[in-house]
């Protein structure tokens, strides 16, 4: 009875021995695709510092976006930006500088403002108005 209780014992050693070898190279295997596919983190940096604009350019494009504005009253920053071939982020500044001004009005909001000149005759009023005479 001893022979067949230790031969179980054996058997029973090498399964556990075989058993525990095989979740070791499990283990490393599942680690080593989890560090693969882990995208690396990398530190995320403040983005660069912009030049300020110079006073004088910027007065520049507000009276370039003041006369487009007398031209074309009641569009938005997106219409007005194209008839003047420059990206609407950088009227956003001479927008409001004319709005603290009192040379423009503005109505809506984000990107469905309109503008509209203040106390200057537009184009599009002395065109209705020669219409009604």
């Amino acid at each position: 009875m001893k022979t067949i209780e230790a031969r179980i014992d054996q058997r029973v050693d090498e399964l556990i021995g075989s058993l525990n070898a095989l979740v070791g190279e499990l283990a490393l295997e599942a680690i080593a695709r989890r560090t693969r596919q882990t995208p690396k983190r990398t530190v995320k940096r403040p983005p660069p510092a912009q030049s300020r604009r110079e006073p004088e350019e910027v007065a520049k494009l507000a009276e370039g976006l003041y006369a487009q504005i007398c031209k074309l009253p009641g569009e938005t920053m997106v219409t007005l930006s194209r008839h003047m071939n420059v990206p609407a982020k950088t009227l956003s500044l001479p927008a409001c500088k004319l709005a603290k001004a009192g040379r423009i009005k503005k109505a809506g909001q984000r990107q469905f403002t309109r503008y509209f000149p203040v106390g200057k005759e537009t184009k599009r009023k002395r065109a209705s108005r020669r219409k009604a005479r």
